[in-house]
């Protein structure tokens, strides 16, 4: 939560400095502007000067038919003179233009062209848009580095998380059948026991000892497919024999309504395509409190379809895809209720996609969640 409000702190320091940026580059390009066209103000006042300087020298040429007037100063020059001397001067900065008052009287007219002025507003137009756009792009560039560093801590913080629940998982699953196991074989030990207790206190003890080498079996085994160790022993597998086996091995948990349709054929990894089938079925009885389970096996379009449905407490949209994260658990494993390591469903999606198939969830209705497997 901390790393969050720090990033959400830095998100807003970056962008109001983003903003003062772009503000003073925009306020530099206006001062630009101004300083330039106050520049070519000045060398109108200049311009003004010179005329009237070489006019009174005589360099400007003579009109005695017509008086000229600059500034209310009377001045002797000829029109095209004039007109030369402003332009090879002034690089065509400013405009001569002469207006006639009076029979034989023009006024002198010195002005900006308005060909500079129209450039410098494009050249300050332009400016702005280059640092504007500018601005956006970097700001892009890294919002796009805030987010995948937010994306990547985010992920260390899930995957530390998950680990954590993992490991507080672990020590429940196993602390469980090894306490069971102990008091069970403490308890058979005493001499007032009687022989068929004694044998029910061993049996229970040896389907501990099953459930330990089942836990210590999903870690091995998610193990091995994460690191791409597991060698899939590939054979024909009757699908339609396997799933009836579960079904009836896993019925002692509860209720199972079952439609298996029979001899259903699949190339694939026997021992693996088992463990898939127990932990979609352990899953369902897991979450659904001693209420009946269904479990359909059916072929469509070539695909053999498996679909498990609970009528559990269900699935979140937003959980959808982390169930199948390894370690990964709906619950928090210091409020536990339910037992689980968050192998299971990481194993059954990679199992199946090693078999070219897939793995989805649904909702069920009234309330529970469906799992559907497809394979080819």
């Amino acid at each position: 939560m901390r790393v969050k409000v720090l990033i959400v702190l830095v998100i807003v320091y970056i962008l109001a400095a983003f903003a003062w940026l772009t503000f003073s580059l925009l306020n530099y390009s206006n001062t630009d502007y101004k300083l330039k066209n106050d520049v070519l103000m000045a060398g109108l006042n200049a311009c003004t000067l010179q005329v009237m300087q070489n006019a009174k020298n005589g360099n400007l040429g003579t009109d005695e038919e017509n008086e000229y007037f600059l500034k209310q100063l009377k001045i002797d020059l000829e029109p095209l003179e004039l007109q030369r001397f402003v332009s090879e001067r002034f690089n065509d900065n400013y405009l001569a233009t002469i207006e006639n008052v009076a029979k034989g009287s023009r006024v002198i007219q010195l002005s900006i062209n308005p060909e500079k002025l129209a450039a410098l507003e494009t050249e300050r137009s332009q400016q702005r848009n280059i640092w504007l756009y500018q601005s956006i792009l970097l700001l892009v560039l890294v919002a796009f580095g805030i987010y995948g560093v937010y994306y990547s801590i985010d992920s260390i913080y899930q995957l530390n998380k998950r680990q954590n629940n993992f490991l507080l998982s672990v020590t429940h699953e196993f602390k469980t059948p090894i306490a069971a196991i102990r008091l069970m074989l403490q308890t058979s030990k005493h001499p007032k026991v009687k022989d068929e207790k004694r044998a029910e206190l061993i049996d229970n003890s040896i389907e501990n000892t099953f459930r330990l080498e089942e836990l210590a079996e999903n870690m091995l085994i998610s193990m091995q497919i994460e690191n791409d160790k597991y060698q899939y022993a590939l054979s024909d597998v009757n699908l339609s024999e396997m799933v009836e086996q579960v079904v009836n091995n896993q019925s002692i948990k509860g209720e199972i309504i079952s439609h298996i349709t029979p001899d259903l054929i699949l190339n694939g990894d026997g021992f693996i395509l088992r463990m898939v089938i127990n932990n979609l079925i352990e899953n369902a009885f897991k979450y659904s409190y001693n209420m009946p389970i269904e479990v359909n096996l059916t072929q469509e379009n070539g695909k053999k379809i498996l679909v498990v449905k609970d009528q559990g407490v269900g699935i979140s949209k937003g959980d959808y895809k982390n169930i199948f994260k390894k370690f990964y658990r709906v619950q928090d494993e210091e409020i536990r209720t339910t037992k689980g390591t968050g192998l299971g469903l990481f194993i059954v999606k990679q199992a199946t996609e090693r078999h070219n198939g897939k793995v989805s969830v649904t909702a069920n209705k009234p309330k529970g969640s469906v799992f559907t497997i497809e394979l080819l």
